[in-house]
């Protein structure tokens, strides 16, 4: 008898517990490179904590939230290094929802470079170069190169252009760094 009540009321506690979560969906899902996101589709019971542990399992963030409400929350995890990480969501009848995901961080690019147009043959070349100690910007008129020039300038480059004697097959633009970097910038 002592059995059969015991047994009653571990299945009793199951079954409520899987009720209460049966009807709340709680979502983890990578949203960025470096971005997690965090919902739930209606009000959680209590406060819901969110911890997020590395690969050897030490803890990164534990945030503790009490929302009466759906909601969803995005944590950034730009400044973590690269590599494997963990997030588990629980509340006060244990863990909802655990999820892995690897954070790559991405490299910003070495050179950013635009072009616009001006107006009466006038062309603006922005370009933005971080790692590179030159540029070398060379224009096209159609396939047919009509200006080059070298600029020492670590920081990059940002000038106005008139161009001349133009033969309407369309103004190129192409960019080239020492470290490497080439490409072509086309006006709109």
């Amino acid at each position: 008898m002592k059995k059969l009540f015991t047994l009653l009321f571990v299945a009793g506690i199951a079954a409520g517990a899987f009720a209460k979560s049966e009807g709340t969906t709680v979502l983890i899902r990578k949203t960025e490179t470096t971005k997690v996101a965090v919902s739930f589709n209606e009000a959680p019971q209590g406060t819901v904590i969110v911890k997020i542990t590395d690969s050897e399992d030490r803890l990164i963030l534990r945030d503790r939230i009490n929302k009466d409400e759906a909601f969803a929350k995005k944590y950034d995890l730009k400044s973590l290094p690269q590599g494997s990480y963990s997030v588990e969501v629980m509340d006060e009848s244990g863990v909802l929802r655990t999820a892995s995901f690897n954070n790559f961080v991405t490299e910003v690019p070495a050179v950013f470079s635009r072009v616009s147009p001006m107006g009466d043959n006038q062309y603006r070349l922005l370009v933005s170069n971080l790692q590179s100690k030159d540029v070398e910007v060379m224009i096209y008129d159609g396939d047919k190169l009509i200006h080059t020039e070298k600029i020492d300038n670590p920081q990059g480059l940002h000038k106005i252009y008139t161009l001349s004697n133009l033969s309407g097959a369309g103004i190129n633009f192409k960019v080239k760094t020492a470290s490497g970097f080439e490409g072509y910038v086309t006006s709109l």
